[in-house]
């Protein structure tokens, strides 16, 4: 007789894992040359002013000179989850309690968690080489990462866990009811990883960079990026049961036995390289105005193979597209204007874009002919390591940048900036991003650039971003509708060397 599963807490409602300690604008950070972080990013595609501006446009290297930065910032990103009130009038006591929705009848919320760690160092280099009077070449050396979320279980309801991996009966998945033939739990399965949950990914990239100037004020650029990150998940183990690895031997097994994966959670750090490729132009009008606009491609990474049960696509986790146009204006020696548009293409990553649909497509049940609700329907492809597996569902981006630049004298110069951009994240996909909580949508900015010497510069910069919040129900949330937050500070400083 066919036995109904409990694969594997179908009410966990955080999911997955985040990229990325700059996750100001959704994955992307708001700004990586020292002077253009002042102005909100703004001015490095048009207006290049130091060696990182590469990362921005490769045409501005033939306009910098022979010049070295090395810089250092505290990232301070403040993430936290809510979920509803740990209580319900139809829940009996002794009722097990899910991240944000039901893992027994009834049962609601974990309440409010706050995730540890909050503060990371970002480094940054660059150098700049003339090669002659109309061309040069230049190294950056950038970085993401450090995200390093940590919502501790013994903060959550019960003890339970953000991803409910606390829980008996989901973690490792147990029959209900009971199988006479095996007992409750699942004959193959075992408990992946539960109590604190988090992620770390970091992320280190170098751009080589070429420039030309191809006619009076005109220049071209290309560069060669090479990409280096790690991630390490932990406590993600409760979504075993909506996994492909495990579905497909309960098929085989006609639901006698499971194979638990062993590439879902708790692996300790994975690594990956990969490429991509960057174009640009700069255009000096005359001396008032120069536009500017670059290209990268996706970056082409390997697959984090201790964790391809979990990321689509067998555990790919490329870096998107991303596209910049911008626009300086100097009305006056002393004062500057830029303005940049940028476009961030996340819908070419499945593991970042793909929707959250392993309760609709992904039910175990429905593969038997007793579907868990209506509608619900079995596809593999749509389980966690599928080419349709869960992601974050973000949409693409599209960021408004400006900034303003004031020279007081030879050796000072202020700064600020604002940008904006909608967040990427809908409300029905808040349950997989409660760990990538990038809500931000608007950073203000302060820098300031010292001419100690001739040749030695100082640049400063600060970032707020105020807090954003989303909420709404969705995949495992049910009618709940648990809200995810987020705001965010840093400080750097720049040492410039002027040859």
């Amino acid at each position: 007789m066919h036995k109904k599963i409990r694969a594997s807490a179908l009410a966990l409602a955080c999911g997955s894992l985040a990229p990325v300690a700059h996750a100001t604008n959704g994955y992307m950070s708001h700004g990586y040359s020292p002077v253009a972080k002042g102005m909100a990013g703004a001015g490095a595609v048009s207006m290049p002013q130091d060696t990182l501006a590469i990362v921005a446009n490769p045409a501005g290297v033939s306009k910098i000179g022979r010049r070295a930065d090395v810089g250092l910032a505290w990232f301070s990103p403040r993430r936290k989850y809510e979920g509803v009130t740990p209580s319900d009038p139809f829940c009996e006591t002794g009722c097990e309690q899910g991240a944000f929705g039901p893992i027994g009848s009834g049962a609601r919320g974990t309440g409010s968690v706050t995730s540890e760690n909050n503060d990371f160092l970002i480094p940054n280099f660059g150098y700049a080489q003339p090669l002659d009077d109309r061309s040069a070449i230049g190294i950056a050396i950038f970085a993401n990462g450090g995200m390093n979320t940590d919502y501790r279980s013994s903060d959550t309801f019960m003890g339970v866990g953000t991803f409910g991996g606390n829980n008996r009966l989901a973690n490792p998945p147990a029959y209900l009811p009971p199988d006479l033939r095996a007992g409750m739990q699942i004959p193959g399965t075992s408990a992946q990883g539960a109590g604190n949950a988090g992620v770390n990914l970091e992320q280190l990239g170098f751009s080589l960079a070429y420039s030309r100037e191809v006619a009076d004020g005109f220049s071209l650029g290309a560069s060669f990026l090479l990409g280096y990150q790690t991630i390490e998940v932990k406590g993600v183990g409760a979504f075993q049961g909506f996994t492909q690895t495990f579905t497909q031997s309960m098929l085989a097994s006609q639901t006698r036995s499971a194979v638990s994966p062993s590439n879902l959670s708790d692996n300790g750090k994975d690594s990956s390289w990969g490429y991509g490729f960057q174009v640009g132009g700069l255009w000096e009008v005359n001396p008032m105005l120069s536009l500017g606009a670059s290209y990268r491609t996706k970056m082409y990474m390997d697959k984090f193979d201790k964790y391809s049960d979990l990321f689509a696509e067998g555990g790919d986790f490329d870096i998107p597209a991303v596209g910049t146009f911008g626009i300086a204006f100097k009305p006056t020696d002393q004062l500057a204007f830029a303005f940049d548009v940028q476009q961030i293409w996340y819908s070419d990553v499945p593991a970042i874009a793909n929707d959250n649909h392993l309760a609709l497509r992904c039910d175990l049940n429905a593969a038997f002919g007793q579907p868990s609700a209506p509608g619900a329907t079995y596809d593999a492809r749509y389980c966690l390591g599928g080419s349709e597996g869960a992601g974050f569902g973000w949409d693409d981006m599209t960021v408004f940048k400006f900034g303003v630049q004031y020279t007081m004298n030879d050796k000072l110069q202020l700064r600020a900036g604002y940008s904006h951009a909608d967040n990427p994240i809908d409300g029905s996909q808040v349950a997989f991003n409660t760990l990538a909580p990038a809500t931000p949508e608007n950073h203000f900015t302060l820098g300031a650039s010292y001419l100690l010497q001739d040749n030695f510069e100082l640049t400063f910069w600060g970032m707020y971003a105020p807090e954003g919040s989303i909420s709404g129900p969705g995949e495992f949330t049910g009618s709940q509708a648990p809200e995810i937050k987020m705001h965010q500070y840093e400080v750097g400083v720049n040492f410039a060397w002027l040859y």
